[in-house]
């Protein structure tokens, strides 16, 4: 008797001391930072950010996510380029030019739908692109979007610049200089697309990023690419795999949640303000606002991502495909 309620005690002993031991060790694990670009105007990179921070998809992951806000692209460029910003998303387009700059970035996902991107006019008389000849459009040139946009007419049969006179705007200033009348037309992404024709009932939309991109490639496309900094990647070989399943996760959340992602989003508790109820769960619902976080690694989403880069030859958006590295072909372990 005496000795089974030793070994009870040293089985039960043993078993704290295990516990403990684990207790330990998780308490001693320090959750990664990473520094998330958001902007003081409407994007999606805001909307992806609340909803990992409100979620905790961020922690459930080993990262804490630390916003950071950036007023232009020539400033959330800079930041990657100094390595401040270890992590982002991206045209397509815009990686060959950092990388040429000796910043050592890659694609390693996929993020969301060319869907979000709208050309919206409040002139009835427009009702196709190329009636935007000798008019005005505001858009926000530096930015991924615009690419698409510049190769569109090109596929037209024309430069941009040479027949339409563009306005370098961002989405907030180029909603008020449309709703001012001081331009014809304006380039847009949600969730200011989904704003802007709510709040103006005679706007209307006369091009789709999916529009462009079928016209150029047959397929549907994508707006933003994740991309992280190759060498922090290499020193830290868990970070790609945690930022993969951060955006994964959250990317199906918020396709799936458009109601409760418009209460996050719409709440000015996070980095999104003043954005009106409703409008998250319109443009989720509407399909303009869709993710579609793929990994790079994958053969079909990987051969797609090259195809990207070659019509962005094709059409004089970037002069050369970028080396073989920059996009992660090999599944993190």
């Amino acid at each position: 008797m005496l000795m089974t309620i030793v070994r009870r005690f040293g089985l039960m002993l043993a078993c704290c001391v295990c516990l403990c031991s684990t207790l330990a060790v998780r308490a001693q694990d320090k959750l990664i930072e990473m520094n998330f670009a958001v902007f003081p105007f409407p994007s999606m990179s805001n909307t992806m950010a609340d909803v990992i921070i409100a979620k905790g998809f961020d922690r459930a992951n080993g990262i804490e996510a630390k916003p950071v806000t950036y007023g232009t692209a020539g400033a959330l460029w800079a930041a990657v380029g100094k390595g401040e910003l270890l992590a982002h998303n991206m045209g397509a387009y815009t990686l060959p030019q950092i990388r040429s700059e000796g910043v050592n970035i890659a694609i390693y996902s996929t993020l969301m739908r060319l869907s979000s991107e709208q050309i919206v006019t409040r002139d009835p008389a427009i009702k196709k692109f190329d009636d935007l000849k000798g008019k005005t459009l505001a858009a926000m040139v530096g930015f991924p979007e615009y690419d698409y946009l510049q190769m569109y007419a090109r596929k037209l049969g024309f430069e941009l610049s040479d027949k339409v006179t563009v306005v370098n705007a961002t989405p907030s200033l180029a909603r008020t200089q449309l709703e001012a009348g001081r331009v014809d037309a304006i380039m847009a992404w949600e969730p200011s697309a989904t704003m802007i024709l709510k709040s103006n009932p005679d706007a209307h939309v006369i091009l789709t990023g999916d529009d462009m991109w079928l016209a150029l490639s047959g397929e549907t496309g994508w707006q933003g690419m994740n991309i992280i900094n190759v060498d922090y990647a290499k020193a830290h070989p868990d970070v790609l795999a945690r930022m993969m399943k951060i955006y994964q996760q959250a990317g199906e959340w918020l396709n799936t949640h458009p109601d409760e992602a418009d209460e996050i989003i719409t709440s000015n508790k996070y980095n999104s303000k003043d954005i009106p109820k409703g409008t998250i769960s319109d443009a989720i619902k509407s399909g303009r606002l869709r993710y579609d976080v793929q990994p790079a690694w994958d053969p079909a989403t990987n051969k797609r991502i090259w195809d990207v880069f070659k019509l962005g030859v094709d059409y004089k958006a970037i002069k050369a495909l970028p080396s073989t590295d920059a996009v992660i072909s090999a599944k993190p372990r």
